[in-house]
């Protein structure tokens, strides 16, 4: 299988890439043909086995959206999508859980916040839930985060 048989040497370009917080611009401009199963197995695990990285996508054709698409899907994953390397504002390819979606859009609305932060703003929820949807959006590596004393700070993963 091609993509799996490329995997290191994508990892290794990735790694190599990677900026100081781990942040990585995937730009698929080149790429002709993505299908799912390359996806999967040659690009899917920078996201699902390396948890030091924050890969992004930058100018994916068209044609390759839905495949991506149909590797995300079944385990509610989604991935940053820039249209550009100039674009300051990239959009998710995929879906993810309501909740999370909310979350997410707090956290790149204010830039930078903790849990205790989202209580402040939505007292509804308490200071559990906030934390357990942070740490689901950082494992999905949507978010990064920063110890700051007892307490974790979230950005989103791809502002620097």
């Amino acid at each position: 299988m091609p993509g799996k048989t490329d995997y290191p040497r994508i990892e290794q370009a990735a790694r190599a890439a990677a900026s100081g917080h781990g942040q990585v611009l995937l730009d698929l401009a080149e790429i002709e043909v993505l299908s799912s199963s390359y996806f999967d197995a040659g690009l899917w695990p920078l996201w699902r086995e390396l948890p030091e990285l924050y890969p992004s996508l930058v100018r994916v054709p068209r044609a390759a959206l839905d495949d991506i698409e149909m590797v995300l899907h079944p385990s509610g994953a989604a991935i940053w999508l820039f249209k550009n390397e100039a674009d300051q504002s990239p959009g998710l390819l995929g879906a993810i859980d309501p909740a999370l979606k909310v979350t997410l859009d707090r956290v790149t609305k204010l830039g930078e916040l903790t849990a205790a932060d989202l209580v402040d703003v939505d007292r509804k929820i308490g200071l559990t839930a906030w934390s357990n949807r942070l740490a689901a959006l950082h494992q999905l590596r949507l978010v990064r985060r920063r110890k700051d004393g007892r307490r974790l700070v979230y950005m989103p993963a791809w502002k620097e």
